[in-house]
């Protein structure tokens, strides 16, 4: 198999590079690299053992999404076979991955000991090697990482004599998080992946010369379509983190000079929070990639002194990552914004009736292009995303500037409404992540006999513990008074996913601890 600036296929840019910079850094991970050679090598050992053990072209894969290299390795080498990449989260428990096995009834399961062990084994056979399995889970074996990536593997394998996968062929089925009920299965194409990535590269200042730090589980779509494979489509070295810790993330900057990284807000407040925030282990950070949630104000500003630029974006699973992006610089555009919709996506801001929201006024953004997946993969088969014209209804809402950019506001499902009045949550934790002595925010509606809903703010302080007479003075003049919380309670910690992103719904079960 060769890889050309025109083969749109997943993973043909790192299969271009190994032809003609093979010698050029790919991949770190803790005292371990990877030139694009040696990842590609890597890659095509895997696609015969994948080969061997009976992987065949459209079989699902079901894999741990670990933050470590042989993840990476597989990725790459399952969708090159033309194989379907089911990646989940590392710590997810065995009910979810009964649901990710039901829909997609996979080949195989990739994974370490404890997560094999949360997937009952199905007591039929077949396979290739590896464990027993089968039957009506659709499972034939199970792989350890160690079976996959054994210590003695041959030194020349090939996967010459595959034929690339199609753009329309689907290479990973990526489950949402499942915060609006049951985890849906987004099938993304080579496609998708590969226009996203022309997406990404269009606005974003990656070069051969970055070094770009992710510190994010396998699983998430800015792996799958973000900041690495940008990175790589350039030429240029990834370093993965096992695990997001702030001490962690700054030594791995200080250490091996990375350029650029991506982040959660989350992760960038604890980041901006740390002591050694100011001092020099940061200063080759030109900027971070922020995602899942808008930056909040008074974060961005705080990186933003420090010398560190803030690319917001907004995207969804369903849109194979970013669909708009903001200039990392500070002076470029308002701080709310995530940017303007990159060149092959349309996105609308539509009314209730469906019609075209005026400029300034918010509505629920839809999205089209051929970064957007058209379905969603379940056991009685695929299930459309869009609507017949194409559209993808994202359910946020947001509102559009004279400039073309976007400003999202928050979920349609999570806009509190309160004695008639729509409140939208991010404004008011905007508002209030820079009251004194507060180190998160969270904010949502609770049931009221009189008002419907009430706006309820839930804080994580450092020391004392703010009161709501606090808090109105400090949004006096800031926020209209409907808005402002009715109800305060402060907590130890926001209830949040794996990459960080807030878990909204789960914020009323701390009313009751």
């Amino acid at each position: 198999m060769t890889g050309t600036s025109a083969d749109t296929w997943f993973g043909a840019h790192l299969v271009a590079s190994a032809a003609e910079v093979g010698s050029r850094l790919a991949l770190v991970f803790t005292d371990r690299t990877w030139t694009y050679a040696e990842l590609d090598l890597a890659i095509r050992r895997t696609v015969a053992r994948l080969d061997k053990f009976g992987v065949r072209k459209g079989d699902r894969v079901v894999m741990q999404g670990a933050a470590r290299p042989e993840a990476l390795i597989t990725l790459f080498a399952v969708t090159r076979m033309g194989a379907v990449l089911v990646p989940v989260h590392p710590q997810v428990a065995g009910g979810e991955l009964a649901v990710v096995c039901e829909d997609t009834a996979p080949r195989t399961v990739i994974g370490d000991e404890r997560f094999l062990s949360a997937r009952p084994a199905d007591g039929g056979g077949g396979g290739g090697g590896g464990r027993g399995g089968g039957g009506a889970g659709g499972t034939s074996f199970r792989l350890t990482w160690e079976d996959l990536h054994p210590g003695d593997e041959p030194s020349a394998p090939a996967s010459e004599g595959l034929k690339p996968p199609a753009g329309s062929d689907v290479a990973v089925i990526a489950f949402t998080s499942g915060t609006s009920g049951r985890p849906k299965g987004v099938a993304l194409t080579h496609a998708n992946l590969y226009w996203s990535m022309v997406n990404g590269l269009s606005r974003l200042p990656v070069g051969e010369d970055d070094t770009a730090l992710v510190s994010t589980p396998l699983a998430h779509v800015a792996v799958l379509g973000g900041l690495p494979q940008y990175t790589w489509a350039r030429r240029g070295t990834v370093v993965l983190a096992p695990r997001f810790d702030p001490d962690l993330f700054i030594d791995l900057v200080r250490d091996h000079r990375v350029t650029c990284a991506f982040a959660v807000p989350a992760m960038a407040a604890l980041l901006a929070r740390h002591p050694r925030f100011t001092s020099g282990d940061l200063d080759t950070l030109r900027w971070i990639l922020s995602g899942g949630a808008p930056a909040q104000t008074a974060i961005r500003a705080q990186l933003n002194e420090r010398g560190v630029g803030v690319a917001d974006s907004y995207g969804l699973t369903e849109t194979s990552a970013g669909v708009t992006y903001s200039a990392p610089d500070a002076n470029a555009e308002p701080a709310t914004v995530a940017g303007r919709p990159v060149p092959h996506v349309e996105l609308l801001v539509v009314d209730e009736a469906g019609s075209p929201a005026p400029d300034g006024a918010v509505g629920e953004i839809w999205v089209r292009g051929p970064s957007v997946a058209s379905s969603y993969w379940t056991a009685s088969g695929p299930r459309p995303a869009t609507d017949a014209d194409g559209w993808f209804h994202t359910g946020d809402r947001g509102r559009t500037d004279t400039e073309g950019r976007i400003e999202v506001v928050g979920r349609v499902k999570d806009t509190i409404i309160t004695g008639g009045e729509n409140v939208d949550p991010a404004e008011v934790e905007n508002a209030l992540i820079d009251l004194p002595g507060v180190v998160e925010v969270a904010v949502s509606g609770t049931p009221d006999p009189v008002w419907g809903e009430i706006v309820t703010a839930f804080l994580v302080a450092d020391g004392g513990e703010p009161s709501l007479d606090d808090i109105r003075a400090h949004l006096d003049g800031r926020l209209a008074r409907h808005k402002w919380p009715r109800r305060l309670r402060v907590v130890p910690a926001l209830p949040r996913g794996a990459t960080g992103k807030l878990q909204r719904q789960r914020l009323t079960t701390l009313l009751d601890d």
